[in-house]
């Protein structure tokens, strides 16, 4: 029986180590655009469907970000990603500049993956996953994205709010627990690139809408009397978001995750 535990306790620390491979920047020069699809293509080597980046294009006297990508298909070994104007860093008083993506530039990813969020239910959980990823992951803390909740407005955090997150503090990753499982994302996309095996059986209160030190700021106001507060479900609420991409259209009812005790929010 010891045996057995200690096997499963090494695995899991093995496979969110493992995870860390998307902290390793990869740049891949284009071997074919397709400007009217606007799709580019390149080898694959170890990126998955999902993985956002961008590409750099070299002018006579410097290098410029001419697009933000995003893979939407591998196949035999070539990926495939789809290109728009890259906008992370835009600049509403200064003209954005309109340069296609050509044979020869530069795809770019995992450059900002060295920097990620965690999303957990509870203190036990964050710190024993915190304790697992490696030291060149700079985790940023919960309280900050939950400052920044507060002052987005909301309590369930969504796809806008997260995208906006991860721009506004250049994050490239995001870790989420969902029931059983650590999940990976990417923090612009907000694809599931990996999802790890990870033992919640134990979680019995959860803090909504996830562990943070800070708590929500209640405003007294009629708007914050109808925000959606479906994450005090903990479980139900990112099980769904993580099966259906965060996209709310395709959101349905999910099934029941196993029943915790009430929340602390």
């Amino acid at each position: 029986m010891f045996k057995k535990i200690l096997i499963t306790i090494v695995f899991v620390v093995f496979s969110i180590a493992n995870a860390d491979k998307f902290n390793e920047p990869l740049s891949i020069s284009i071997e074919k655009v397709d400007t009217k699809n606007k799709t580019l293509s390149f080898p694959a080597y170890d990126l998955v469907v999902g993985e956002s980046g961008f590409v750099l294009t070299k002018l006579t006297d410097y290098v410029v970000i001419s697009a933000k990508i995003e893979i939407k298909s591998i196949e035999n070994g070539i990926a495939t990603a789809s290109f728009s104007d890259f906008d992370t860093m835009k600049q509403k008083y200064l003209p954005t500049p309109h340069i296609l993506p050509k044979a020869g530039d530069m795809a770019s990813f995992r450059e900002i993956n060295n920097k990620a969020f965690l999303i957990a239910p509870d203190l036990n959980t964050y710190e024993k996953i915190k304790s697992q990823l490696k030291d060149e992951l700079s985790l940023m803390s919960s309280d900050l994205l939950m400052g920044y909740l507060n002052d987005y407005g909301g309590f369930d955090p969504n796809a806008k709010f997260l995208k906006k997150a991860c721009s506004v503090y250049s994050v490239g990753l995001i870790y989420i627990v969902g029931t059983n499982s650590l999940n990976v994302l990417d923090c612009q996309s907000l694809a599931l690139l990996e999802s790890i095996p990870f033992d919640t059986s134990k979680v019995n209160k959860t803090i909504a809408p996830f562990f943070s030190r800070l708590q929500e700021i209640k405003t007294g106001s009629l708007a914050s009397l109808f925000y959606s507060k479906k994450s005090k479900n903990y479980f139900e609420f990112y099980d769904n978001l993580i099966k259906n991409g965060f996209d709310i259209q395709k959101s349905k009812k999910a099934k029941k995750s196993p029943k915790t005790k009430e929340s602390q929010k």
